[in-house]
């Protein structure tokens, strides 16, 4: 129920996504849509407000003309002429860019080109008749009084002018007035359809609200199910580790006893072994002093028996002896290991595994080996004696599977991975076949050739005590280049032993 509640939950939730997203981006493309008309409106408004101020400008230039002209036939003065000058020099740079400016309003649709050339060539007239007043007056061919009827006709144009500049000025100002309209009707459409995806918005926001709220609810009552189920899963856990508690200390009982009564009897096969060597020695005299046929058959089986035969039977019993009280021993080793109280303390690896080095460094010199640590281990809190025989174990095993023909080398790091802390011991010896990664593990099991020393106990061990430590140890090798031991305990053993999870 509560996965079919979770897919409705992400289904909705996409659903209400998407619809966000389509409203977003109706939004951003109406903006783009509006923004772009805006500017485009207002471009050919300020083109149309240019043509309006060079209008202005060039009929202001022939007023300076005519006003100059004026000045200097009352006053005879050269210097009233200087307004004239200039306005001859800005008149032809104004009539340049009212032309240009003329044809971009519209792309030239609004002001018809002939008008702008008839307001043009108004003016050249002005300016011609200008001149010719200009140039009469300086020759002395006419006076002030019959240049009044030029300056009339003068007047006459001028008029002409204005009112053709004033034409062309209405149909900019036109434009600019439909443009400023399109601005803002294309501002009341953006403002509608912000406001249209605002109020969707808003939709699709109660909407997943109310859907989180549910699915929320949902979780709510799920989680108090998972509570009371985890509650029972948690009561029946304790007891069937309380179960396994006490059956793993019956094992290590059981184990402790048999080996401990094995014991009793292997100490009476040493004793009788050591009164049957001392029988076969008094034996044999006997047989070498007693007077016989040197030929006899039953003489020499006799004299193979006490020299060869017996002896070596012996030999096989103590040594079989020997090897039964080391398994013995290591069984006990294990049981007491198992049962004692486990003392979690601060730990300094970096010191811990140096200490552990220091311990066997012999065995690395004579294998040849180099030992290393590489980066900073993680501290931990948990049983000193535990990961001593932890990491002396897989270092030792480490030397004695080294190859011969290249040099040793051993590498120890580590790291911390949430609550555990994970070390490894790389090698470069002989490797472990996949098929053996979990038999190495078994008590009196071994893998490979079988050309070193050691009974099959030390792996065993190991992996108990790391499994008192809260962790476990694991194995990955290409069975032909080395071989790395991974062994994860408890970062915190306190915390661990304390919710009795070891």
């Amino acid at each position: 129920m509560l996965r079919s509640g979770g897919r409705r939950f992400v289904g909705y939730n996409l659903l209400l996504l998407a619809g966000g997203a389509i409203v977003l981006l109706m939004i951003v493309s109406a903006a783009f849509i509006f923004s772009s008309r805006s500017q485009l409106h207002a471009t050919e408004s300020l083109k149309a407000a240019r043509v309006d101020r060079l209008v202005l400008e060039f009929i202001s230039d022939l007023v300076d003309a005519e006003t100059a002209q004026r000045g200097f036939i009352i006053t005879g003065k050269e210097a009233y002429l200087q307004p004239y000058e200039d306005a001859l020099g800005q008149l032809a740079k104004d009539t340049a860019d009212l032309r240009l400016r003329a044809a971009e309003v519209d792309e030239g649709k609004a002001i018809a080109p002939q008008s702008v050339e008839e307001l043009i060539r108004l003016g050249q007239d002005r300016l011609d008749l200008i001149s010719q007043n200009l140039a009469a007056f300086r020759s002395g061919q006419v006076d002030k009084l019959q240049l009044v009827p030029a300056l009339d006709r003068g007047k006459l144009i001028m008029d002409q002018i204005r009112q053709k500049g004033a034409a062309i000025r209405e149909i900019a100002a036109s434009v600019r007035i439909a443009r400023a309209a399109a601005m803002r009707d294309a501002a009341f459409m953006l403002t509608t359809m912000i406001s249209l995806g605002v109020a969707m918005i808003v939709v699709l926001t109660a909407g997943a609200t109310m859907v989180m709220i549910r699915h929320i609810r949902q979780i709510d009552e799920a989680r108090r199910d998972l509570i009371d189920i985890n509650q029972e899963l948690e009561s029946r856990v304790r007891e069937r580790t309380e179960a396994v508690m006490r059956t793993n200390d019956e094992l290590q009982r059981y184990a402790y006893i048999v080996s401990h009564d094995l014991r009793a009897p292997l100490v009476n096969i040493i004793g009788f072994t050591a009164e049957l060597e001392s029988a076969t020695e008094r034996l044999t005299s006997y047989v070498r002093k007693v007077d016989g046929d040197p030929a006899d058959p039953d003489r020499k089986d006799a004299l193979v028996a006490v020299d060869e035969e017996i002896p070596e039977a012996l030999g096989f019993i103590r040594s079989s002896m020997k090897r039964m009280d080391s398994l013995i021993n290591e069984i006990l080793k294990l049981s007491r290991a198992g049962r004692r109280v486990l003392e979690p303390v601060p730990l300094d690896m970096q010191n811990l595994v140096s200490e552990c080095v220091d311990s066997i460094r012999q065995r690395f010199a004579e294998a040849g080996a180099e030992v290393g640590i590489e980066g900073r281990l993680p501290d931990v809190i948990s049983d000193r004696s535990a990961l001593q025989q932890i990491f002396t174990n897989l270092l030792d095993n480490a030397t004695k599977y080294l190859k011969d023909e290249r040099p040793g080398k051993i590498t120890v790091r580590g790291r911390l991975e949430r609550a555990s802390a994970v070390f490894e011991v790389e090698d470069n010896g002989r490797g472990i076949a996949e098929a053996d990664f979990e038999r190495i593990f078994e008590l009196f099991r071994r893998a490979g050739t079988q050309d070193r020393p050691g009974d099959g106990i030390g792996l065993a061990h190991t992996r108990m005590l790391a499994r008192r430590l809260g962790g476990d140890v694991s194995v990955k090798s290409d069975g032909e280049t080395g071989t790395t031991f991974i062994v994860t305990i408890a970062r915190d053993l306190v915390l661990r032993m304390g919710r009795n999870e070891t």
